[in-house]
Order: C-alpha cells, then sequence, then structure tokens
C-alpha cells in the first residue's frame, strides 16, 4: 500500500479541522432563521386620532400620505448556504431609512395617476446582525458608494376592492419600475394594505435574481454562499396631512 508523506497528510488534517471551523463558526455566529412578515402593520392608536380634514390634497382631488420613516423599514431577506452542506440559513438586513409619498383617491386605496407614488430605501444604511455580512453586500453586491439607493415608482396599483369596509385589509399588486443597482426594471410586488381615515399601513414583497439587476452571488471564502435570488420586503406606515 502506497503511504502519504506525512506533510499531505498534515495538510489535509489542517484542511479538515478549517473546514469543520468554519462550518461551526457559521453554524454558530453567522446562521440566521428570519421569516417573513404576513400582514401590514396595524395602525398605530395615536395616528388615528389625527383628523383627516388636515390631509393635504394633492391635484385631481387624491390625497397625499408621506412615509414616517421612523415607523417603516424595508429589509431583504437572502438564502445562504454552507459549501457542500444543505444547512439553511435566511439572513435578514433591515433600515428605517425609507422615504416616499403616495397619492390615492381620497375614499380608498386606488391610486391617485396625476402625481407618482413612490418611494426610495437608503442601501447604505442596511444592518444585519453581523458587521462581516454588512461590509460584503454594501462594498461588494449593492456597491452603495456608487449606487446609494434603490427608487420603486408605482404604476398601477390591481386588486383594490371598495366594497371592503374602512381599515380592513386588502390584498392588492403594485407594479411599476425598480431603479437598482443602475438597473431599471418593471417588477410587481404582492401587497396588503389597509387604511383608517388619514393613515394607510402596507406590507409589500417581492422577489427576483440578483443577475437582474446585475447584482453579484457573494460568497464568504467560497465557505459560505447566498442563493441566486432574494426577497424584499417593505413595512410601510404613512399619513396624509
Amino acid at each position: 500500500m502506497l503511504a502519504l508523506p506525512r506533510a499531505l497528510i498534515g495538510g489535509f488534517a489542517v484542511a479538515i479541522v478549517l473546514a469543520a471551523a468554519a462550518g461551526a463558526g457559521w453554524w454558530f455566529l453567522l446562521r440566521e432563521d428570519n421569516e417573513l412578515a404576513t400582514n401590514a402593520p396595524a395602525v398605530p392608536a395615536e395616528l388615528k386620532q389625527t383628523p383627516a380634514s388636515g390631509a393635504t390634497a394633492a391635484p385631481g382631488g387624491g390625497l397625499a400620505f408621506n412615509v414616517i420613516p421612523e415607523r417603516s423599514e424595508a429589509a431583504y431577506f437572502a438564502d445562504e448556504k454552507l459549501a457542500a452542506l444543505p444547512l439553511p440559513s435566511t439572513a435578514k438586513g433591515v433600515t428605517n431609512g425609507i422615504e416616499g409619498v403616495f397619492y390615492l383617491a381620497a375614499d380608498g386605496l386606488a391610486l391617485d395617476p396625476s402625481r407618482p407614488s413612490q418611494f426610495t430605501v437608503n442601501l447604505t444604511t442596511l444592518k444585519s446582525d453581523k458587521d462581516m455580512r454588512d461590509r460584503r453586500v454594501q462594498n461588494q453586491g449593492l456597491e452603495t458608494e456608487k449606487y446609494p439607493s434603490a427608487t420603486f415608482t408605482v404604476a398601477k396599483v390591481t386588486g383594490y376592492d371598495a366594497a371592503k369596509p374602512a381599515g380592513e385589509e386588502q390584498t392588492l399588486q403594485l407594479t411599476g419600475t425598480m431603479d437598482l443597482h443602475g438597473v431599471q426594471k418593471e417588477l410587481t410586488w404582492e401587497a396588503k394594505a389597509r387604511r383608517e381615515g388619514n393613515v394607510i399601513t402596507a406590507l409589500a414583497t417581492v422577489n427576483f435574481k440578483y443577475a437582474d439587476f446585475n447584482i453579484p452571488v457573494l460568497n464568504i471564502a467560497g465557505i459560505v454562499s447566498v442563493q441566486d435570488n432574494v426577497t424584499l420586503q417593505v413595512q410601510i406606515v404613512a399619513q396624509a396631512g
């Protein structure tokens, strides 16, 4: 039987130990199991008390609903995988750096087409619970020094049921243009939304491939990699007036 040199055996042993250590570090330090939200945020009680009579009217008779950043958030959910092992992990990065205005019909959640409704996310403020992941997302993935923000402009809203009582959650689809990483592409978000007086809340979710926006699929030293698609989710609280 051919005997392997001790140096070669030692090299194999070191490689196995390093791989095991990296795997253990990923499992105990990086691995996450984040879940998507499923419903629009509740309308804050203190905002309900604000009279709708002071709401700002938009051209055409609609109302302008301004996103409240401290009550809203934007997040990404990225599935991660340890090389050669089917170990599940869903990483989440989140920011309150979101602003925008939605122009809606005065009597419901229908879009007012007289002015563009859109929201913008400050990508430089995205944070997960791991600095190493954040650096790779910011520097190698989103390239936020060059593309610091993402903007979605709504072109149409479908699914609105005017017969539903005020305050009841509606299931909607928001179709429009996403401007991300220097690429503009049409996307449709699945949304849950509710309106009470001069307050709207919404949860919108969309999934796409990184390649759609020329974003590279990241990995950590060839040990941990992300899948080729990502889910974005925004939770919005907006107020007219």
